[in-house]
């Protein structure tokens, strides 16, 4: 069902993206800064990989089952009010995790700190679908994913600076002034359609899960976000440690070194996303496929040359593969599903995602230590998971999917 009543204009469409951006951002570059600060803070707190892996992965395990949360909150209640605490919350754990004082406090911390985050992106697929019509929604919103990347550009530079300069503890300390400043950026710019937003909440159907467990594209598109996603944050979370053994490049030049692969990568979500807008209908199952299997073939390149020219270059191609999965699984929600099932279905597919983010470091961690330091098991983990995504992707056909649920079901 398209949005009827107020419509938002294109100055007000471009304000609601931008302050959404900026949340995006501010939001990945904090997990930017956790896997790039998991090396001070292993050395401040002797901590062996298992729980370096355990740390990274805390995060995901809160803003995994918060995705389900969210989604069914935004559905229900709109999305404005959602965003907004979401970013506030976890400002404040960002914030708090300059306090650490032990393993046991970080990981406590940094489980919260994921429930604070984890209703943002469901929620953040509503607030699209209630600014943007649907032949624009999936260029918005893989503007708004291609924040990944280009956090990990303009980011990762920064952020070494920063914990180089200031500590770890000084770096979440800024991160947490920039994360409550946009969140009142993005309650000020989401006021147009309040009105009109309030109205459909209250005509949405309260049964929500119901209708969409019964809906097999829901099933696959969590299936194919579980293991590509297994597939990146393993890549994102252990890779600074590998170059960092592997080819001996201090904390700061592994930042710098990543930044030209993830500008790319940023500008070809947003290519990816334009072309969805135009063929998307008869190219979904395509870049599916193909971006799951190239993401397999560039990891395989990645781990076995022996040359760090030659490896950025397979990250490069590598990020570009993965943008195609990463642009199309978030926007089929955005094209296909019912606009009142937008949130809960972005935040199931989500939930998949970040449950295998969560598995990943510490799997991949125990993996290391097990085989003494080596990285090769762990990533054939991925490589693992890669393969999987394929074979999902293979039977994605909305076309031969029943009638969706209308708003009236």
């Amino acid at each position: 069902m398209e949005s009827a009543g107020y419509v938002f204009s294109r100055s007000q469409k471009m304000v609601c993206l931008s302050g959404l951006f900026l949340a995006w951002a501010v939001g990945y570059a904090d997990r930017i800064l956790m896997s790039t600060a998991i090396i001070p803070i292993s050395h401040e707190f002797a901590l062996d990989t298992r729980q370096a892996g355990m740390l990274l992965s805390a995060f995901y395990v809160s803003y995994a089952f918060m995705q389900l949360a969210g989604g069914w909150l935004s559905d229900r209640f709109g999305s404005r009010i959602i965003v907004v605490l979401c970013i506030v919350m976890w400002s404040v754990f960002t914030g708090a995790t300059s306090l650490a004082w032990s393993f046991g406090s970080l990981l406590a911390i940094r489980f919260m700190f994921g429930m604070g985050e984890g209703s943002f992106s469901p929620a953040s697929s509503v607030t699209v679908a209630e600014v943007f019509p649907k032949p624009e929604r999936a260029r918005a919103k893989s503007f708004l994913i291609s924040t990944t990347f280009l956090g990990n550009a303009a980011g990762s530079g920064l952020i070494a600076l920063t914990v180089v300069h200031l500590g770890w503890r000084g770096a979440f300390h800024i991160l947490a002034g920039a994360g409550l400043l946009v969140a009142m950026i993005l309650w000020l710019s989401l006021r147009g359609g309040v009105a009109q937003q309030r109205a459909r909440v209250a005509n949405r159907p309260r049964h929500l899960w119901r209708s969409l467990l019964r809906i097999r594209m829901a099933w696959k598109l969590t299936a194919i976000w579980f293991f590509t996603s297994m597939l990146y944050v393993g890549v994102q979370s252990w890779m600074p440690s590998y170059l960092m053994k592997t080819y001996h490049i201090d904390l700061l030049h592994i930042s710098l070194a990543v930044t030209v692969p993830n500008l790319i990568a940023f500008a070809g979500t947003n290519v990816v996303g334009a072309l969805l807008d135009k063929y998307g209908k008869s190219k979904e199952r395509l870049f599916l496929v193909m971006g799951a299997l190239m993401s397999a073939v560039f990891l395989a390149l990645m781990i076995t040359t022996t040359m760090i020219s030659l490896l950025l270059i397979y990250w490069t191609l590598f990020s570009l593969a993965f943008n195609f999965v990463y642009a199309t699984v978030f926007s089929a929600p955005l094209r296909h599903f019912p606009e009142h099932l937008v949130g809960s279905a972005t935040g199931l597919m989500n939930f998949g995602g970040q449950i295998a983010g969560s598995i990943a470091p510490l799997a991949m961690g125990t993996l290391i230590a097990a085989f003494d330091g080596s990285f090769f098991a762990a990533f054939w983990l991925l490589l693992v998971s890669a393969i999987l995504a394929v074979l999902v992707a293979s039977t994605w056909s909305p076309a031969n999917e029943p009638p969706l649920p209308s708003l009236q079901t």
